[in-house]
């Protein structure tokens, strides 16, 4: 039982929690059952009351008032267990010795025993989502409290006191207030604010009704009694929709309104349009007509319910826009395409420009023409546009036009492979599409020009052939697209036939620093040769020189540096095939080669390249000569240091460095080093013996034994280089006395 009560109040804690109540004050008197009947018909039903909303209902109240609550409800339900819209009692207010539960025996007049009482159930909970709104006698908009509370076993009540002990007939769980002093709010207790007295009754009612007097508390009364009373009704969201829409139609649904609803009033706005009308409550749809295109409409549903209008039901939506007229391409380039239409019937709000097939070629705009750029050249497009209203939630029915963009220029025309009778054409593709190319080539005479041909190709080369030598030779071309409807731009260039090439080029009389340059001329016309000396290994123009002769010499040039020489026969700007040779300057010594570093198996040799070499790359070869080991070894480099490995420790090594060209050498220049010893200690012992006595131990003896050791080990491991020994390896002699 515990379980279904906890359900039940949660429950309407839910309910009351989502709701957002409307209360209304009735200024004509009522029995209580006609006041309900009043308030289901008109409203939902009577105010029940929580700690909340009467605060803000007893502000408004200058009598009596019934509300929804009696001892016994029509559905048999426990006494004063619940308020006239099955919401359970969760809350008592009584005025003072309120209600009288039974006839006493005997009327006590003194109250004998106290005690003070705390209502054991909470009132409605309602959170912060929970409003209730009040309407007074008159129209005026309700205002709208927000309460929050939150539910728990027990709630301090709104007025503490003591009272008398009552008959055990009072049922348990329900609380009574009697023996208070003042209303809410310090309101007088006896009378209602326009001077009546509002407890005058005194005596017991079996079937009471309950009314709030004007300062808040209840009082039980008899239910015929004509009474002001307060009705309430969850205030009503409603949803309307529109659908069906076209350029002059659409049809309005809406929601029913709550209860009895005697109809509807239909209000339909726009800038020029006003409608309103009034409709059955048979059926929640009208059509909508004679609108017009294109246009936002605002409509209001007011449900009618007892003469009043209910919170109304709202929506705006736009008619469908029209179709654009005249579509037409105005102008056509490689990568846009500009169009125009004229206006529709009606209004509309935007453009909408989209390019059939591409997702991200589209555009928005609000005049009758658009350019639609990032197109490819070449390029065929169907251009869709339509017209749409500003919130975007429709639009019209397209119109299209198909076009092509203009191809793009061929790229890189030129003559190439030019012969003495023949001169070849290429290009490359243009970006974009294209279907093909129209040629046009014609021969310039000195007084005129005469076609060649004119052709359709799909190719991107051609040869013009046949023709005389130095003859001039134009090529047109112009990139086309299917059906020839829009053509690039024509592209052209000219090509000659070549002069002769010059044959036995040689390079005689080569020095350290000139080079003298002979060929014999070719069969033909020219007018003069260039002739073009190049570094060889970076390829570096030094110098060009033109000359009618068939020889020439190039001087001030770098010793051992490789030099190639190349010569072109000139007519006009005809160029025949160059013809080339190369060679060496004779090579100079290099410079101050000197040790950066040594070790035991390393040495690292640096140089300066020749004077004349300077700025330029030569080759250089490096050697070293051990006598002692009897190596080596050659190298080339074309850095200016060099570092030997694998060398033995304590060894003379001699170096030497020469420039490399071709096949010629520069004298050397050397210089030599020692690396440095891993010293190993061998020692020798030497017995003396001899006939003569004493000899052994003379010293002059002695030094002769050792002049001869070291006279022998220099035999072994030096040399004499300019008057001195020069050691080939390390080595010491000491002498020790045993």
């Amino acid at each position: 039982m515990g379980r279904i009560q906890h359900l039940i109040l949660w429950a309407v804690l839910v309910v009351c929690c989502v709701a957002e109540r409307q209360y209304f004050l009735q200024s004509h008197s009522s029995t209580w059952e006609q006041a309900r009947l009043h308030c289901q018909a008109c409203y939902k039903e009577m105010v029940s009351l929580t700690p909340d909303n009467i605060q803000q209902l007893v502000q408004n109240l200058t009598s009596s008032y019934w509300i929804g609550l009696r001892k016994t409800m029509n559905n048999g339900s426990f006494p004063w267990s619940h308020w006239s819209n099955g919401d359970p009692l969760t809350f008592q207010n009584w005025y003072p010795g309120r209600p009288i539960l039974s006839k006493p025996k005997n009327p006590v007049n003194i109250f004998n025993n106290y005690y003070s009482i705390t209502p054991n159930v909470c009132g409605c909970c309602c959170t912060n989502n929970s409003n209730s709104s009040y309407h007074g006698n008159s129209t005026d908009d309700p205002f709208t409290e927000n309460v929050n509370m939150t539910a728990s076993a027990t709630m301090t009540p709104a007025v503490t006191t003591k009272v008398a002990k009552m008959p055990s007939v009072m049922t348990t769980g329900s609380t009574f207030f009697t023996g208070v002093t003042g209303g809410i709010n310090g309101t007088n207790m006896t009378s209602g604010t326009n001077g009546t007295n509002e407890t005058e009754t005194d005596v017991y009612i079996e079937e009471p009704c309950i009314a709030m007097l004007s300062f808040g508390l209840w009082f039980d009364k008899i239910c015929s009694e004509l009474l002001h009373y307060i009705c309430y009704e969850d205030r009503f969201y409603g949803n309307a929709t529109v659908t069906n829409k076209t350029l002059h139609n659409a049809t309005l649904s809406w929601t029913r309104g709550p209860g009895d609803i005697s109809g509807y009033r239909v209000e339909v706005k726009s800038t020029d349009y006003n409608l309103t009308l009034n409709h059955s409550s048979l059926n929640q749809t009208y059509d909508l007509s004679n609108l017009t295109a294109g246009t936002k409409y605002r409509v209001q549903v007011f449900p009618i319910k007892c003469g009043r209008d209910l919170n109304p039901q709202n929506v705006s939506f736009y008619t469908k826009p029209g179709v654009i007229q005249n579509l037409k391409v105005t102008n056509v380039s490689e990568t846009s395409i500009s169009l125009s239409w004229f206006a529709p019937e009606g209004n509309r709000d935007l453009y909408n420009i989209q390019v059939r097939g591409e997702p991200d070629l589209k555009m928005t705009t609000r005049t009758e023409s658009a350019l639609v750029k990032g197109l490819i050249p070449g390029g065929f497009y169907t251009f869709e546009v339509n017209t749409e209203v500003e919130d975007k939630s429709i639009e019209g029915d397209r119109l299209d036009i198909p076009s092509y963009t203009k191809p793009g220029m061929v790229a890189n025309l030129k003559a190439t492979a030019l012969t003495y009778d023949s001169v070849y054409f290429q290009w490359e593709q243009p970006t974009g599409n294209t279907s093909g190319y129209r040629v046009h080539a014609w021969r310039e005479n000195n007084t005129n020009t005469s076609d060649i041909f004119k052709e359709y190709l799909t190719d991107t080369s051609l040869t013009v052939g046949n023709q005389s030598s130095g003859a001039k030779i134009w090529l047109s071309v112009v990139a086309l697209v299917p059906g020839g409807s829009v053509e690039g731009e024509l592209s052209e260039v000219m090509g000659l036939t070549t002069p002769g090439k010059v044959r036995d080029l040689l390079l005689l009389n080569i020095s350290e620093d000139t080079i003298n340059v002979s060929w014999t001329p070719p069969q033909g016309n020219y007018e003069i040769f260039s002739v073009q000396l190049n570094l060889t290994a970076s390829n570096k123009e030094v110098t060009t020189e033109n000359t009618t002769a068939s020889q020439l010499s190039f001087t001030n040039l770098k010793a051992g540096a490789n030099y190639t020489v190349t010569v072109t026969t000139l007519n006009g700007y005809l160029k025949s095939d160059p013809v080339s040779n190369t060679c060496f300057t004779l090579p100079l010594p290099p410079q101050s080669a000197k040790i950066d570093f040594f070790n035991k198996s390393h040495v690292t040799l640096s140089w300066k390249a020749p004077v004349a070499s300077q700025g330029v790359e030569v080759m250089y070869l490096v050697k070293y000569l051990s006598e002692f080991w009897n190596e080596m070894q050659k190298f080339k480099t074309y850095a200016t240091n060099y570092t030997f490995h694998g060398l033995h420790a304590g060894t003379n090594y001699t170096f030497e460095v020469r420039v490399k060209a071709g096949t010629q050498e520069s004298q050397p220049i050397q210089t030599s080093q020692n690396t440095t010893a891993t010293v190993r200690v061998q020692t020798m012992t030497m017995a003396c013996s001899s006939s003569e006595p004493s000899i052994c131990e003379d010293s002059g003896t002695q030094r002769g034994v050792l002049q001869n050791l070291k006279s022998h080990f220099r035999n072994c491991f030096s040399k004499m280089e300019n008057g001195i020994f020069v050691d080939n390896v390390f080595w010491e002699l000491e002498w020790r006395e045993a």
